[in-house]
């Protein structure tokens, strides 16, 4: 509510069903308390309209006295990659009328294209909701984070519960697994694959999306090796590099790049690419799922943590590298592992050093120590660990 009253655009973003709308509602709910409702409007481009002309409407039909003499408007548009051109419509009343506070959002990363970046400069703020993190998903369960503390196994319990359902409010009080899958599959990732890449990017190679995320959803951290992928799947190299970018501009899945420590840069070579959420695996398959307990951690720890990058030199890996300190000169390691034992903190501890690191930290399903220059924190707690101790890119 404290972008309500400032002057920018403020747009939303974020994968399906994580509460964009919801906010809007929210944040109109609370203009209705001290506003005029004549001078809230709100319209979602999810069915076929003239676009945002609809403010033109709006003005005349509903408001019914010009905006310049209206006092303050408050305009919000919902999935607005829908409208076709809606950046150039909405830069044009906002350079007109300096009461109109525009609230827009939209399920694919590319609703910030590089044309409606271009005119919009200087006009918006930018608010990625990310999905539903454990503690959020915790208040919804009416779940006391203090008592977690106490009970190792009653943690264990809720993120398990937690990680078949992650990223997605409405399903936090749901119980019927087959229930879940399906609603993942067809609200979120069908309707992604069906309609948000046909209609954003104009592809229609519906068999070519469906073939990579069914690639992807079961190995998460899988290599993007576009020449691999191209011969596989019988189509040309740039097809399918569009189409890895058309997915992961949906935000079905993120990619990270691997980092080169001796220049602090990456290479945008060979990205290792996960599911946006461990749900969608679960929805995708849900005994893969159960009997793929690393594949599903790591996932969530990717997500959770924000990490874009991964290490690999010959035989050597680490799972993520994040980056912060002055100028994002300090780089963190985080290994991911169900279970850490001697050999894995060796292991670890060698590569921390290796990659000119101060300390690196494991994260496994329910441990917690520390050994020499490795830290060893449980998955369920990691969120919070992470808020204080780690600053990402």
């Amino acid at each position: 509510m404290d972008s309500v009253r400032e002057r920018q655009i403020m747009i939303i973003t974020g994968l399906r069903r994580t509460g964009k709308t919801t906010l809007m509602y929210q944040a109109i709910e609370r203009l209705l308390e001290t506003e005029d409702p004549r001078k809230v409007l709100y319209f979602s481009f999810e069915e076929p309209s003239p676009g945002p002309k609809e403010v033109e409407h709006y003005e005349k039909g509903v408001l019914r006295e010009p905006f310049e003499d209206a006092g303050r408007i408050y305009v919000f548009f919902d999935e607005v990659q829908y409208a076709s051109g809606w950046a150039s419509t909405i830069k044009r009343f906002y350079d007109l009328y300096p009461n109109l506070k525009f609230f827009v959002s939209g399920s694919s990363s590319l609703l910030l294209s590089k044309e409606a970046l271009e005119r919009l400069a200087g006009r918006f703020f930018f608010l990625e909701l990310k999905p539903l993190t454990f503690f959020e998903f915790l208040e919804m369960k009416g779940a006391e984070v203090g008592r977690l503390e106490g009970s190792k196994r009653r943690a264990e319990i809720l993120f398990s519960e937690y990680l078949m359902k992650s990223g997605f409010p409405e399903l936090a009080g749901w119980g019927d697994e087959a229930k879940i899958a399906e609603y993942i599959r067809s609200v979120v990732v069908d309707r992604a694959i069906l309609r948000d890449i046909p209609v954003i990017f104009g592809s229609r190679d519906i068999e070519l999306s469906e073939r990579l995320m069914g690639l992807i959803l079961p190995n998460p951290g899988m290599i993007a090796n576009v020449n691999a992928l191209s011969e596989s799947l019988g189509r040309s190299r740039i097809t399918v590099s569009n189409y890895l970018r058309y997915i992961e501009a949906s935000m079905l899945v993120r990619s990270l790049s691997n980092f080169r420590p001796a220049i602090l840069s990456s290479s945008r070579k060979l990205r290792k690419v996960y599911p946006a959420a461990p749900s969608l695996i679960f929805a995708y398959d849900r005994e893969a799922f159960k009997e793929s307990a690393g594949a599903v951690l790591e996932t969530y720890a990717v997500g959770a943590l924000g990490a874009r990058h991964y290490f690999r030199e010959g035989r050597k890996e680490v799972d993520m590298i994040l980056k912060g300190g002055t100028g994002g000169k300090e780089i963190l390691p985080v290994e991911v592992k169900t279970s850490v034992g001697e050999r894995d903190l060796r292991k670890f501890s060698g590569l921390v050093e290796y990659v000119g690191a101060r300390r690196g930290i494991m994260i496994s399903f329910n441990q917690a120590f520390s050994s020499g220059n490795v830290e060893v924190y449980p998955a369920y707690y990691a969120e919070r660990i992470f808020q204080h101790e780690a600053t990402r890119e």
